[in-house]
């Protein structure tokens, strides 16, 4: 296990992790998940709206990327999520250097940013999605502090669980 002092976000420069982003978005413990590489990298690439997005060290080695957004109100009626509330931040995250994974980077790089998103006060609500099947990531966002909604259909992605955090009502583990 990897302590979160170990784990730190540095601001995604294209320049220089395009390259590494595309490798990890290819990588077949990613694409499972994140689906066809070209189309997430020219997702991800796009400036997030009302977000960022960071890449993930542990120690000085880069391992990961986060991305978080608002996204826009037709996203969630295209999956069904009526009751979402307008100015929620979705949360994408994806470990992509084999060698660390099940290594607790993931929660300790999600609470390290949820401090940070927590601290600006401005979302009614934080939420990330996973598929079903997708149990390491469950545990993970659960561990991040992410409590299981329901579940629903997304259009590109199939059946998924909806986590989140209401800020103010749900305290951050550890």
């Amino acid at each position: 296990m990897t302590s979160d002092a170990e784990i730190g976000l540095e601001p995604f420069d294209a320049a220089d992790h395009t390259g590494l982003l595309a490798r990890w978005l290819r990588a077949p413990h990613v694409a499972r998940w994140w689906g066809n590489p070209d189309r997430a990298l020219a997702e991800v690439l796009r400036p997030p709206a009302g977000g960022g997005h960071a890449v993930i060290v542990a120690g000085s080695t880069a391992v990961g990327y986060l991305r978080w957004e608002v996204p826009p109100r037709q996203a969630f009626a295209e999956a069904g999520l009526h009751e979402i509330p307008d100015g929620t931040l979705d949360i994408e995250i994806a470990i992509g250097e084999p060698d660390f994974l099940g290594r607790g980077i993931g929660p300790a790089a999600l609470r390290r940013l949820l401090g940070r998103l927590l601290r600006r006060g401005d979302a009614p609500l934080i939420m990330i999605c996973t598929s079903v099947h997708n149990c390491p990531a469950i545990r993970a966002y659960e561990k991040a502090g992410f409590k299981r909604v329901r579940q629903f259909d997304d259009p590109g992605y199939g059946r998924m669980w909806l986590l989140t955090i209401e800020p103010g009502k749900q305290p951050l583990p550890g």
